[in-house]
């Protein structure tokens, strides 16, 4: 910006033009080439996820599809529609605000929330909570639910596992990926994150109502939950 600014906004030189649009034009690289990396891992994302957008993603993804449309508007003028050249600095103007509005609305979000990755924020979140649900006995945890224990299921569960949570969770620790491991998840008294307790109920709720930045599955069925359950039970 500083540069467009710099060549289209100055009747005075300052700096040299030649050497200022080369570097609006290494920038103009750089930004596009940083734009498409990060939007690989995004849309690797939803493909590993499998479920639908929430609104901050679904804002993110417009303003994302929006930018790209723009650079590419804005270079057909560059390059081939020279007559709607005046138009290349108000297009830049725009492309600069709605860059701002994605970053902040996700990037800046994700490290307000979690305090540059840590997680802290949530932690403190939930155990500043006055009313987090008091522990249960353990031959209480699975309220009437009877989990599957054959085979099958526990191997169905552990392919929906892989196919639709390992990208978050890994499965043999308790280490965070994007989301905390699952290692001894449903052994423990209480969920990693919600600090509920870890009981089959609050696990199925998780992926209907997902707490925190988990996505919403509620397209699984009942069976592949149990399924999922089945094989989470074995961690």
């Amino acid at each position: 910006m500083v540069t467009m600014f710099e060549v289209l906004g100055r009747s005075d030189r300052k700096y040299n033009i030649n050497t200022l649009k080369g570097i609006h034009r290494i920038s103009g690289y750089m930004y596009i080439l940083i734009f498409l990396v990060i939007a690989f891992f995004c849309l690797q994302y939803i493909v590993s996820a499998k479920t639908e957008l929430s609104s901050r993603a679904s804002l993110h993804s417009f303003l994302a599809v929006t930018i790209l449309a723009l650079f590419g508007i804005k270079l057909s003028f560059i390059k081939a529609y020279r007559q709607f050249y005046e138009h290349v600095k108000n297009i830049g103007l725009i492309i600069a605000v709605l860059t701002f509005g994605l970053v902040s609305s996700s990037a800046g979000y994700y490290l307000l929330v979690s305090e540059f990755g840590t997680d802290i924020s949530f932690d403190k979140l939930v155990h500043d909570k006055k009313d987090v649900v008091i522990e249960e006995d353990n031959n209480k945890k699975n309220q009437g639910i009877i989990l599957k224990t054959d085979a099958g299921s526990i191997e169905r569960g552990k392919k929906l596992f892989a196919s639709k949570c390992s990208f978050c969770h890994h499965p043999d620790s308790t280490e965070t990926n994007v989301g905390p491991g699952l290692k001894g998840v449903l052994k423990n008294p209480r969920l990693p994150v919600s600090k509920s307790p870890a009981v089959s109920e609050n696990i199925i709720k998780q992926f209907r109502q997902p707490f925190a930045r988990m996505p919403l599955f509620d397209y699984l069925s009942h069976e592949e939950i149990d399924d999922i359950l089945a094989f989470l039970n074995t961690l």
